[in-house]
């Protein structure tokens, strides 16, 4: 009864109730107030379809610090709410702590369609006969990734997300098959082969509808500095992702390495990579990537220059510049 007294009733992962309000409620205006990422595509065609359905929130957007584990998959073993310090990230955000989004945050873009291509999901392969410790929470820990050194042969979990009704997935140019796709994914098991991986997507008369693809790293890997602004205002905070590299400047995901990181004429506030399960410290100065990526949060202290210098071992130091006004 108490939802009668709210304008709008958000239901918490109660989607299956949807298509029973209209008859049961039918002055009850609902929302999906927390959902599973995986059931985004099924519960926007609701969402679509019912009008007094008026929107849809999964959980989560944004990762966070607290309830530890609770949506990581985790390749060491233990059960979400139960996994114990060094866990301290939750690992349910469809875009991580630094601020990268993963498949899952890409396939509700193409949900609402603010992406028309297909979206290639990888789920990690550096793994090999390791069994992953799921969560509910998430529905996958596929990445935008086809660049996974010293891994050529392991077994691949390809995921192409789509509102097309079928897929086609191709390594080297060689397609592996076409799948129908299902809940808006067609998945593929494959075994890594470094270079580049494509989807294609057809219609439902069989035309090619779209594509995309990724590719690996190549070369001598190098770390990368990209402030997310080189011109700002005394007292602004910059936000300076740290990535390593191959020499076409694509993210390596398989070569983490701990970055030492010191600031020139600004005060870093916080260096840290994505990683749910660590105890390194995020006021160090020096932190090992996560799949790639790490990032800088950086104080601009006053008029002049700000430098932010990287360094890991048996790489060349770089550095980056922010002209402060």
């Amino acid at each position: 009864p108490i939802l009668d007294s709210l304008d709008i009733a958000g239901y918490n992962y109660a989607s299956g109730r949807y298509p029973m309000e209209e008859k049961a409620h039918p002055n009850r205006i609902i929302l999906g107030s927390e959902t599973f990422p995986q059931d985004i595509n099924k519960n926007w065609e609701m969402v679509k379809k019912y009008p007094y359905l008026v929107g849809d929130f999964m959980w989560t957007s944004w990762d966070y610090l607290g309830e530890a584990g609770i949506g990581a998959w985790s390749y060491t073993g233990g059960m979400p709410f139960s996994r114990p310090y060094p866990w301290i990230l939750g690992g349910a955000g469809v875009i991580d702590i630094i601020g990268t989004p993963d498949a899952s945050c890409r396939n509700a873009q193409v949900v609402w369609d603010q992406i028309t291509s297909p979206v290639i999901g990888v789920r990690p392969v550096n793994h090999p006969g390791v069994r992953v410790s799921k969560s509910v929470w998430r529905g996958t820990n596929a990445l935008e990734s086809w660049s996974w050194r010293n891994c050529d042969g392991n077994p691949a979990i390809v995921e192409i997300f789509t509102k097309e009704p079928a897929a086609e997935l191709l390594i080297n140019g060689k397609s592996v098959g076409k799948k129908k796709t299902k809940n808006g994914v067609a998945t593929f098991k494959v075994k890594y082969e470094s270079g580049s991986v494509e989807a294609k997507t057809y219609s439902a008369s069989g035309a090619a509808a779209g594509s995309a693809s990724l590719i690996s790293s190549t070369g001598t890997l190098k770390l990368a500095l990209a402030p997310e602004e080189t011109q700002v205002i005394a007292g602004d905070i910059v936000y300076v992702p740290v990535t390593v590299c191959g020499e076409n400047g694509v993210i390596e995901s398989n070569a983490d390495t701990k970055v030492s990181l010191t600031v020139d004429g600004g005060t870093l506030l916080a260096f840290g990579s994505a990683n749910p399960c660590t105890e390194e410290a995020y006021d160090a100065g020096c932190f090992t990537t996560w799949y790639g990526r790490a990032l800088a949060i950086v104080h601009a202290d006053h008029p002049g220059t700000v430098r932010i210098t990287a360094k890991a071992e048996g790489m060349e130091a770089v550095t980056a510049e922010v002209d402060v006004r």
